[in-house]
Parts: structure tokens; C-alpha cells; sequence
């Protein structure tokens, strides 16, 4: 969240100083921030398909894996926090690996979520997220509505899912409930998709390079979102 009020915040300050390139370079920078999304998803996938075998086969025990679950979450955080505000400061190559280390990381601690699900759910899941994220991508491409002005009641909307969550998870206990937050959370982080990629259009106009990788990372944890909404949605759990 802190890395899209930075970039809403200071989308207008910098397009106005940044200088303008060609086409070819803009379609080049946004070309490259899929390819990042795509390979590192992939990447990812497949590495977490093989701790939940290693999980399910016990060659990691449960004790040893809630440790790296809190290893890996706390890291995450630190990782994206650097990402965020320090990202100017960093060249390419050292954020590149920063970047690739907290994809890693995120899978890792999802895997706990994820472990309740079998391989077939996840794989479906996966399939129809990537299926909306290319949808959403495509509106993007051919809408002409400004998406920037949805920020407010996406970021609000954000917040009141994470707060209602928690409510649900220690007062509440409904799965009704809980159906209808996944339901509008899926909404939300589908809209953010949307802006995300608008904005991606729009800061491309600088030759940047380090903006393919941040941009890469807001885009995958939207997709991871939506991922986990569709699978808690449609797809019950071995417990």
C-alpha cells in the first residue's frame, strides 16, 4: 500500500520533470514489466510447488516451517519497505535481486495458506486468476476512462476488507461473511490491477529502467490477491 500512495503521490511532480522518450522505448519498459511478471510468477509457483511436496512428504516438519514462515513474512516486509522508499537509491542489478528474494519470500509464507488446498484447487485457481489478470490487462489497454481517480475508494475499500477480516476472524466467525468480503475483495484488488497498469502507462514516458522491476512487484501482489480470493471463492479446503 505504501508503494501506491508513493507512486500516486508523485506521479504528477515527476512526469513533469522526467523527459520524454520514444514509442518504442514506452512499449520496450512496459514490455519488459510483464516479462518480470511473468517469469518470476512462474518461478515462484514452481518453487512452491515443491516446498508443499516437501511439506506433505514431511521431509520438512511442521515446527521447521513456522519458522520459516516468520523468517520469510518479517523479511518480506522488510524487502518491500526498502523497495518503497529507497528504490532511487539502489542500481539495477541490486534491485533486481532485492525484487526476485521477496517474490521468493512471499510464495514461502503463502504456502502455509495454500497448504490447506489441494494441487488441483491451487492449479485452477491459478489458471483463472491469470485468466482475469490478462482480462483486466486488456481493459487497460483499450479503456480511455482515467482509472486515477478511483484511487480513493480503492485504497478505502482496501483497508475496510483488511479491517472487517480481522473482525471476522476473532468476533464474527461467519462464512457468509467471510464469502462476502472475498467476493468484494476480488473486486478491489481486480480495480487496482486496472490502476496499477494505467499508471505503469503513464510513468513509462521516462527511460527509467528500475521502474520495470517496481512496477513488476505492485502487479504481483495484485495477482497474488486475486489468486488467493478465487481459490477461498470457489475451491473448499482439505480441512
Amino acid at each position: 500500500m505504501h508503494l501506491k500512495r508513493w507512486l500516486i503521490n508523485n506521479l504528477q511532480s515527476e512526469l513533469a520533470s522526467w523527459s520524454r522518450v520514444s514509442f518504442d522505448e514506452t512499449q520496450s519498459l512496459i514490455q519488459k514489466t510483464f516479462l518480470w511478471l511473468a517469469l518470476i510468477t512462474a518461478i515462484v509457483f514452481a518453487s512452491w510447488y515443491y516446498i508443499l511436496g516437501l511439506l506433505n512428504s514431511w521431509i520438512i516438519s511442521s515446527g521447521q516451517y513456522t519458522i520459516s514462515f516468520w523468517i520469510s513474512a518479517i523479511l518480506g516486509l522488510i524487502l518491500v519497505i526498502a523497495i518503497t522508499w529507497w528504490y532511487q537509491k539502489m542500481n539495477y542489478a541490486t534491485l533486481a535481486i532485492i525484487a526476485i528474494l521477496f517474490a521468493v519470500l512471499e510464495w514461502i509464507w503463502i504456502a502455509w495458506i495454500l497448504a490447506i488446498y489441494d494441487s488441483s484447487s491451487i492449479i485452477n485457481a491459478f489458471a483463472w486468476a491469470s485468466l482475469l489478470f490478462v482480462l483486466m490487462s486488456l481493459y487497460w489497454y483499450f479503456t480511455k476512462t482515467d482509472l486515477t481517480k478511483f484511487w480513493t475508494i480503492l485504497i478505502v475499500g482496501l483497508i475496510s476488507i483488511i479491517i472487517l477480516t480481522l473482525i471476522n476472524i476473532f468476533f464474527i466467525h461467519s462464512s457468509w461473511f467471510d464469502l462476502a468480503l472475498s467476493i468484494i475483495g476480488l473486486l478491489i484488488f481486480l480495480g487496482l490491477t486496472a490502476w496499477d497498469l494505467q499508471i505503469l502507462k503513464q510513468m513509462a514516458q521516462t527511460w527509467d529502467k528500475r521502474l520495470e522491476i517496481v512496477f513488476w512487484i505492485s502487479l504481483y501482489l495484485d495477482f497474488i490477491n486475486i489468486f488467493l480470493e478465487l481459490l477461498s471463492l470457489f475451491w473448499n479446503s482439505k480441512r
